[in-house]
């Protein structure tokens, strides 16, 4: 078997055959896929079963405070469990569903698409799941308003042209995606409008992936006369070559579905020389930082090129994938399944090591040029590691915990140690204020205006103290034009807009300022209590009487 069919069948059927075993008990209370989305990979995996979570005693690993910039994916129920004692603010499983019963943690919900097809042949239409229907997708949606909904996972992602009815991921050309988008989003939206509505992550952001999202872009504006609207990007970061030397398929990332083969990152041939030619990734390029930063900056540009830079983005999938141990038999310490054009097995001190410096480049990314202005010019603001486990799939090196999930890997200990030593902390950040309208009124007259504020916390943990925002009217801060007392729960990483009003009465003719600023009063400690004013303004216009203007000849 050569190296990249090899990696062909790690790195594809694991995954799919793993999560699409295990989708059926993760959305049983949404809308069952089509059988055609379960795959058989000739008895090599054993299926994804739940595993005897609901008698596992309490662990001895301490909880940590949820850091909302790190998440995790699970596989199975059992395994969110641990994202407490991970410190993980966030998770995804690949479904829609209600979420589990994780304090402080959010629950990123996803929307599988995927085009039909007859036989081989793709057809101008999709499946969906949930399906668009009250009972389905809308009674999730009712249920869980302001939550996240990511619509597609790794459309781009094809099956490998050797098989093309074998496994993929939502195996969707830019075109018909841009249809499933549009109609999830305005269905979600028509039943929830604070959702937040996120796109679906390509595999990683190459040239040709790049292309596919542009093609998404165009689609949309073209079919539907307006700007594609897209509340959070999402991007997936695996630095894998997408066609082999000659440009073939190579069944690892494969070409992205609908875009030009010659754009394709090739494989290096196993020839160490050809790794700093920038259209190949060598499989040592797997975690180069260097390339893995690229990536980010490349999303980032394209964001930018289309007016979407004050956009989140979040890095909704990221790990290591290729295997130390031989998939046929994983339990193997001593066998190297993979060796890099220098030799060099991924290990798990090489995840570990990847890991620890992905994290470092993704807390401390930030550009003004580039970053999203709300988070301090951050380049991503939350980032997912895949997975909690997965013993029977794709990327078991990176698992964070062990098979029988009762303590952490080297990767999870490491994943631990990084959240514990980032202390967490809010900010509470005012971002725009405005007044109802431009008023008129007769020269002697007064009149009551509406001022607004919206605000976000861009620290990496939730705010759930009740806390004050006060209007004044000098800029001293003396003169209170009225407050408002916040008890909602703020949630970090500039997850929600919240959004007041206050009443200011007795305003005359002339132009007024506002100050407003975000706890007033003081109970919540910031990472910076110097950001919490916003100044903004009201003019008052005379009520006069036009008159028309006549030319006499």
């Amino acid at each position: 078997m050569s190296r990249s069919a090899a990696i062909w069948r790690i790195l594809f059927g694991g995954l799919v055959f793993a999560v699409a075993l295990w989708w059926p008990y993760a959305i049983g209370r949404a809308e069952p896929l089509a059988p055609t989305w379960r795959a058989d990979i000739s008895g090599k995996l054993a299926a994804l079963s739940e595993p005897t979570w609901k008698n596992l005693e309490p662990f001895a690993t301490p909880n940590l405070a949820p850091n909302c910039r790190y998440g995790a994916a699970l596989l199975s129920a059992a395994q969110a469990n641990w994202l407490a004692p991970l410190g993980a603010g966030w998770y995804e499983d690949f479904g829609a569903h209600t979420p589990f019963p994780v304090p402080d943690a959010e629950f990123a919900q996803m929307v599988r698409v995927r085009q039909l097809k007859n036989a081989c042949t793709y057809l101008n239409g999709y499946e969906i799941s949930p399906s668009l229907t009250d009972s389905g997708l809308g009674a999730l949606v009712a249920a869980q308003p302001g939550a996240l909904w990511i619509i597609g996972n790794e459309p781009d992602r094809g099956p490998n042209s050797e098989n093309c009815l074998g496994p993929a991921q939502d195996d969707t050309y830019p075109e018909v995606y841009a249809q499933a988008y549009h109609d999830a989003y305005q269905f979600i939206k028509s039943r929830d409008a604070s959702a937040r509505v996120a796109i679906a992550g390509l595999v990683e952001a190459t040239p040709g992936r790049l292309q596919y999202l542009e093609r998404v872009w165009q689609t949309y504006q073209q079919r539907y006369g307006t700007r594609m609207p897209v509340d959070v990007w999402n991007m997936h970061l695996y630095i894998l070559p997408e066609a082999r030397p000659d440009g073939a398929p190579n069944g690892v990332a494969n070409t992205a579905l609908g875009t030009d083969p010659a754009l394709a990152i090739r494989e290096s041939d196993n020839k160490a020389g050809r790794c700093a030619d920038p259209n190949v990734y060598c499989w040592a390029e797997h975690d180069d930082l260097s390339v893995f930063a690229q990536q980010v900056v490349a999303m980032r540009t394209w964001m930018k090129q289309h007016d979407e830079q004050n956009k989140p983005l979040i890095l909704g999938e990221y790990s290591q994938l290729y295997p130390f141990t031989d998939y046929d038999d994983p339990i193997n310490p001593t066998r190297c399944f993979l060796q890099d054009e220098f030799g060099k097995c991924f290990t798990q001190t090489r995840v570990t090591d990847f890991l620890n410096r992905s994290f470092t480049y993704l807390e401390s990314a930030t550009d003004p040029n580039l970053g999203y202005p709300l988070d301090g010019n951050r380049l991503v603001q939350q980032w997912l590691w895949f997975s909690i486990s997965n013993p029977s799939g794709v990327g078991f090196v990176s698992d964070l915990v062990t098979r029988d999930l009762q303590s952490l890997s080297q990767p999870g200990v490491a994943y631990q140690s990084f959240v514990a030593n980032r202390p967490t902390y809010v900010n509470l950040l005012p971002v725009q204020v405005w007044s109802s309208s431009n008023f008129a009124v007769t020269p002697t007259g007064t009149l009551t205006v509406t001022l607004s504020i919206k605000m976000v916390n861009n620290g990496n943990t939730s705010s759930a103290v009740p806390f004050t925002v006060t209007a004044y009217g000098d800029k001293a801060l003396t003169q209170p034009i009225g407050s408002v007392i916040v008890t909602t729960t703020i949630g970090g990483c500039v997850q929600r807009t919240v959004q007041l009003s206050v009443k200011w009465s007795g305003l005359t003719i002339g132009t007024h300022f506002f100050w407003f600023k975000v706890d007033s009063t003081g109970v919540i400690t910031e990472s910076d209590e110097s950001d919490n004013v916003i100044l903004g303004q009201v003019t008052v216009y005379p009520i006069g009487l036009w008159l028309p203007l006549v030319w006499r000849s």
